[in-house]
């Protein structure tokens, strides 16, 4: 059956059994374990145009594979065919044009290591193995988000295949309904084989935050925390996560098995005036330690990498807070205090400056009116998935009152079609229009999923 797609390919076709079938499909969470029917390798755009028409004509699932480290396994399906961009990664950066042209299988890291040779930077995440292509399309939450917005936002034009088969060209001239659907709707809409990225001036040494606090003043830390970014600059971007420290060699016994929260973050400005910006975030309350410096981007960008470590069971959720007030404050602390393993990851991401100040219409991603991104994370022994899985629910259930819309950050949530349209808001008509006009069938079916309607 497979000789006419593979006689089409530039790339390799793996299929069942083949040599390295196991590995290419093996993705990020191994809680997903999968078995596609056939493996598309790229080398090129057209083979993922050719995999699709095969797919259409065939009747077969099709999965698109970037980075594969989306916690909802959203990379891989049993029987369908995967797209896999691993081998695409190639970073260009067009330096009278100040853009970045990426291949859909770059990691941010790849993406920052090629824009810093340039002292150039494009807003990314905050984990270098994770895949640009994924994370732009739901969004991109990283260190210059108040600066310069989404990595979303950044978009300036991408290539991509739809469901007929058709290589379109997407910016705000061409196609401009699909350019605000890609922009967040995530990859509802067709496989993007090529992005620009707006590039900015920045590195490649940077002013970066480096703090931390003992987690009984976690309270103190989020009020004054909250506080700040009543009037935090946009050039000040930061995430804060709350862990127990490992009894481990090179951690200091003072600190092992210790609960403690960290900040980190970005300076995103003249290294000269940053000391004075980020002055308020080393004293929210008593430093434990303060490592804040001068350090290189890429360095920064890469610090968080064990936290998200390969080979392992990942279950997480996310919710939009709208305000930590004292109540809400304080039914996370007491949910904190129920964690089914200490070593469990809460995260704030502070929102503020340029994401929230583009208008929730502009692009699909609709979340521009919250103060913070609540993130729980933990991997887990697949023999104690319920226990994990259970806690993580109940922890969403439990912050959920608090939520701005019910909303989450789709890059870091279960598939679930009510969190979905949740999440859209008031963008998700337009989203089911769009949908119906590129993919009436819902081909592109294996993601946060926007069902198509005319």
């Amino acid at each position: 059956m497979f000789e006419q797609l593979k006689a089409e390919l530039i790339g390799r076709l793996i299929l069942t059994g083949e040599e390295g079938y196991h590995d290419r499909r093996k993705i990020w969470n191994t809680a997903f374990d999968k078995h596609p029917a056939a493996i598309v390798v790229c080398k090129a755009a057209s083979d993922a145009v050719a995999a699709v028409k095969f797919a259409k004509e065939k009747e077969f699932a099709v999965t698109i594979r970037g980075g594969g480290h989306h916690v909802a396994g959203t990379a891989i399906c049993d029987g369908g065919i995967m797209v896999d961009f691993s081998e695409m990664r190639k970073v260009t950066v067009d330096l009278e044009r100040r853009v970045a042209i990426v291949e859909p299988g770059a990691t941010l890291g790849d993406v920052d290591a090629e824009t810093q040779k340039y002292g150039m930077v494009t807003p990314t995440g905050t984990v270098t193995e994770t895949g640009i292509a994924g994370l732009a399309l739901c969004g991109g939450t990283g260190y210059l988000r108040g600066k310069y917005g989404l990595t979303s936002d950044n978009i300036v034009s991408v290539r991509m295949v739809t469901a007929d088969g058709e290589h379109l060209q997407v910016n705000a001239q061409e196609n401009p309904d699909l350019f605000w659907a890609i922009r967040g709707g995530g990859g509802n809409f067709g496989i993007v084989t090529s992005f620009e990225f707006q590039l900015y001036p920045l590195g490649p040494e940077v002013l970066a935050l480096d703090v931390m606090y003992d987690y009984k003043d976690a309270k103190q830390v989020l009020r004054n925390t909250q506080a700040f970014l009543r009037t935090a600059p946009d050039e000040v971007s930061f995430n804060m996560m709350t862990f127990q420290m490992p009894a481990a060699p090179g951690v200091p016994e003072s600190l092992h098995n210790k609960r403690v929260i960290v900040i980190a973050g970005l300076y995103a400005g003249d290294k000269d005036g940053g000391e004075k910006a980020v002055q308020p975030l080393r004293e929210l309350a008593q430093p434990i330690s303060d490592n804040t410096g001068i350090v290189r981007y890429t360095e920064l960008q890469s610090r968080f990498d064990l936290a998200a470590p390969k080979n392992v069971a990942v279950a997480g959720t996310s919710l939009f807070i709208k305000e930590f007030n004292d109540e809400a404050i304080d039914a996370l602390l007491a949910k904190i205090e129920l964690l089914p393993r200490p070593s469990l990851l809460v995260q704030f991401w502070e929102c503020h400056g340029k994401m929230n100040r583009i208008p929730s219409d502009a692009t699909a991603f609709a979340v521009r009116d919250a103060s913070f991104l609540l993130c729980f994370d933990v991997d887990y022994p697949m023999e104690e998935e319920k226990t994990f899985k259970d806690w993580i629910e109940s922890a969403y259930e439990t912050m959920l009152p608090y939520s701005v819309r019910k909303t989450s950050y789709l890059n870091t949530v279960r598939n679930d079609r009510q969190i979905t349209k949740d999440t859209y808001g008031d963008n998700y008509a337009k989203l089911a229009s769009i949908k119906h006009k590129y993919d009436p069938t819902n081909f592109f079916r294996h993601n946060h999923n926007i069902e198509p309607q005319a």
